[in-house]
């Protein structure tokens, strides 16, 4: 004879249909357990000021102005202009001087032979002024230095003289201090170059105006020497 239970007396979990405990639903008796939804965490996700996301001040930020341009460019833009405008105006004023202290144009020239005279004759033009210079490609073995008398004459009239000293430096005339030479070379066995020996001052217009001299050098002295009368400002 089987014992018979109490009536108060149920198995574990309650009578049959009793929910489990956490939530679980009803079954059948007998059926499988119910394990019930997920459980609630208050309704919804968290609320951040209002149910969106977080505000950032309106939108975007304001923009911000472009940087400003750097000028170093330009101040040396301008300095290298001022510089290359500075040294065309020193190099055409050297120019211009070395044109002004240079012979213009010849009037008139004669090769002077070492110990014998020379004469050279120009007619005058207007006020026009002249100058006489000497021009030089010679070699010498005892050194370089001419030396001579040279007389000025308007209409076979003398009106100047001048004592040539000629070594290479200073002024080649004696009664003159000044001394200008162009391409001028000289070493111990060569010289070559102009250089102005005296100013011509304007004559009568249409006189003939000659130039008369005698140059003498130590011997060994070779090559070509040249007396010409040129324009002058």
């Amino acid at each position: 004879m089987k014992p018979t239970m109490p009536m108060n007396a149920f198995p574990p979990g309650g009578p049959p249909g009793t929910p489990p405990p956490g939530g679980g639903g009803f079954g059948p008796p007998g059926g499988p357990p119910s394990y019930g939804g997920p459980p609630s965490y208050g309704g919804g996700p968290p609320s951040y000021g209002g149910g969106g996301p977080p505000s950032y001040g309106g939108g975007f930020p304001p923009a911000q102005p472009p940087p400003k341009k750097s000028k170093t460019g330009l101040f040396i833009g301008i300095g290298c202009g001022c510089l290359l405008l500075f040294a065309c105006a020193v190099g055409g004023g050297i120019w211009a001087m070395i044109g002004a202290m240079g012979p213009g144009e010849e009037v008139s020239s004669v090769d002077a032979t070492v110990g014998q005279p020379f004469t050279l004759t120009y007619a005058q033009s207007g006020s026009q002024r002249y100058a006489a210079w000497l021009e030089v490609d010679v070699d010498h073995t005892s050194g370089y230095q001419l030396d001579g008398t040279i007389t000025l004459e308007e209409n076979g009239v003398a009106f100047g003289q001048y004592t040539l000293s000629e070594d290479g430096n200073g002024s080649p005339i004696t009664e003159r201090s000044d001394s200008v030479r162009m391409s001028w070379v000289h070493t111990n066995s060569s010289t070559s170059g102009t250089t102005k020996l005296f100013p011509i001052p304007s004559r009568t217009a249409g006189a003939t105006v000659t130039v008369r001299g005698t140059i003498n050098a130590p011997p060994g002295t070779t090559g070509r020497i040249r007396v010409f009368v040129a324009k002058r400002d």
